[in-house]
């Protein structure tokens, strides 16, 4: 078990200790996308296979052969987000936050306002809370003006504070969405009533799979409910144990078994499969 600090840097510097270390066979990890990305380019040059359970920029996608996810892009997020606010919300309008130094939110915010567009509504404004003198207070009335209809916070957990902000002064009169960042018990702890009602896209959910045995058994080990995070990370775990079952235990062996065609493994509640 290896701390990346949540750095890029860090990351990569890992990522080469790793690479030398033939003992390792794979690599499930990382968190965010940035540093995902980082330590990817040392996996594939280093020909190790990574996993990330968690990182879901569409770049991703295209980082290599020797790169795997177990949690759907931001592509199938956005999407449902997109289809919510024209067909349950009935709205047309929205403004986008979000914070230009993430590739996660640069990503949301890009295919957000592309499946916004596809099914006949628009992003009228879009703030970057990383702007020079950005106020949560001033940018919500300026979205008003705009003509928004809904807000998007395509934020980070990082970035939560700011993202409470805007709930803050929302005060709930326009309705908000957001991505996987926003699952946060910060968010309802510390914005109560006014977050009531933002609605977040994610990749699973406990209450969706009650009688799933990785539910039960979760619960007594946990003694808790947990996350889409525990569950994506469940399935790179025995993802991984099952592609060695089959490519023994070389990281070739390793890497062509995830990359077969049929190649599949039974995950916490779903079957896992990897697109091209």
């Amino acid at each position: 078990i290896v701390d990346d600090q949540g750095d890029p840097d860090t990351a990569a510097a890992i990522a080469n200790e790793l690479v030398n270390n033939k003992d390792v066979l794979g690599v499930i990890g990382h968190y965010s996308s940035d540093v995902s990305l980082a330590a990817s380019k040392v996996y594939e040059a280093g020909q190790l296979a990574m996993m990330s359970p968690t990182s879901t920029a569409v770049k991703i996608s295209d980082a290599g052969d020797y790169i795997f996810r177990t949690a759907p892009s931001d592509r199938l997020a956005t999407a449902t987000l997109a289809r919510y606010v024209r067909n349950t919300l009935k709205q047309s309008k929205a403004a986008v936050f979000y914070t230009s130094d993430s590739t996660y939110s640069n990503s949301v915010k890009s295919e957000f306002t592309t499946e916004l567009l596809t099914s006949g509504g628009q992003v009228v404004i879009d703030f970057d809370i990383t702007a020079a003198g950005f106020s949560a207070g001033r940018a919500v009335q300026s979205a008003k003006e705009a003509g928004a209809e809904v807000i998007m916070l395509a934020l980070t957990t990082a970035t939560a504070d700011t993202a409470l902000q805007i709930i803050s002064v929302n005060q709930g009169e326009l309705p908000m969405v957001g991505g996987d960042g926003l699952y946060n018990p910060k968010i309802l702890d510390v914005g109560r009533a006014n977050a009531e009602g933002l609605t977040v896209a994610v990749h699973w959910h406990i209450l969706s799979h009650e009688r799933a045995p990785f539910v039960k058994d979760s619960r007594q080990l946990w003694g808790g409910d947990v996350s889409w995070r525990t569950a994506m990370a469940y399935d790179a775990a025995t993802t991984f144990a099952n592609a060695i079952a089959q490519g023994g235990q070389t990281r070739q062996g390793i890497v062509e078994a995830l990359s077969a065609t049929g190649f599949s493994a039974e995950g916490a509640t779903d079957t896992v499969r990897f697109l091209p």
